[in-house]
């Protein structure tokens, strides 16, 4: 009896945290939560790196969508900050008091200059870039067991609970933390949401990837994949999921992912041909001026 009851408490609580209609701005007292950063993610790439299979056991079905990220968003009001995703899929097999079990979230922020690099559990298979180290990493696990983690100014990490829950109505899962112990967001911070399959034993809780599938492990990796089975990235470009997650790497190394909102910088890739094209043109004009002044000259003497 005590399970069922507990389960409800934590759906109505994280129900009634900022379930308004969603606007922008500055939140007041009585208004509706303000949206701080949103982004989509493209349908259809629960894959990993492109070659992640499912595993074959019957929890899993229909074996896809499960953990297929669509959107992310940041909202808040003024007691709490809402990190709301939305996955194609939700399903519940072994009765989650959250009401979801499949996914495990991962999101990191970073807050600051400096940050960790490396994740909360090296199992995970990735890397962050130094100059977009995270202060606080927020984790949506099933079971009661989400939470936040956070860096102290002596390095270490000091962890506390925060509530979670899927809002069916809105085909939401919400992780709910007070903005006493993050801050406001701005509009500097930068974003990682990583994807990956709950198992109850595993490290971090995190299923494993093999080279082939089984009932309980994803198949379509190899030794030192990354655990991660969708990531907040764009469709296409240097920074697409695939290009992110492909593995192994030449140094042995983690693969490195970076934020979704990270930034593009100079395209420097171009500024070569654009030098080149500057200097055959300013070549061609000096050419064709020579070439005038001479025929100038020529036509004087006639």
């Amino acid at each position: 009896m005590v399970r069922p009851v507990l389960r409800l408490i934590i759906f109505l609580t994280v129900l009634c945290l900022g379930l308004s209609p969603v606007g922008s701005g500055a939140p007041g007292k009585g208004q509706a939560p303000a949206v701080y950063f949103e982004a989509t993610d493209p349908e259809g790439d629960d894959y990993g790196p492109g070659s992640y299979l499912y595993p074959q056991n019957i929890a899993f079905q229909p074996y896809e969508g499960l953990f297929d990220l669509l959107k992310f968003r940041v909202s808040g009001d003024e007691q709490n900050l809402y990190f709301d995703l939305q996955i194609k899929r939700i399903s519940n097999p072994w009765n989650a008091p959250e009401g979801f079990i499949h996914p495990v979230i991962h999101i990191y922020l970073d807050t600051a200059r400096g940050g960790k690099t490396e994740p909360l559990y090296a199992e995970l298979g990735v890397n962050f870039p130094p100059q977009y180290g995270w202060e606080y990493c927020l984790e949506g696990v099933g079971w009661e067991s989400s939470r936040l983690t956070y860096l102290k100014p002596d390095g270490g990490l000091e962890s506390t609970t925060v509530l979670a829950g899927y809002l069916p109505e809105h085909h939401l899962i919400r992780l709910a933390v007070p903005v006493e112990l993050i801050g406001r967001p701005r509009k500097d911070w930068k974003y990682y949401v990583l994807i990956g399959s709950y198992d109850g034993f595993g490290p971090g809780f995190l299923r494993a990837v093999r080279k082939e599938p089984g009932d309980w492990v994803f198949g379509g990796g190899a030794e030192g994949a990354p655990l991660v089975l969708d990531l907040l990235a764009p469709a296409k470009g240097r920074y697409a999921q695939e290009r992110q997650l492909s593995f192994p790497r030449k140094d042995g190394q983690p693969v490195v992912v970076y934020p979704i909102n990270c930034e593009k910088g100079f395209p420097w890739g171009f500024l070569l041909p654009a030098l080149l094209l500057l200097g055959v043109g300013f070549l061609l004009a000096k050419r064709v001026k020579i070439f005038g002044f001479w025929l100038k000259n020529k036509a004087q003497e006639e």
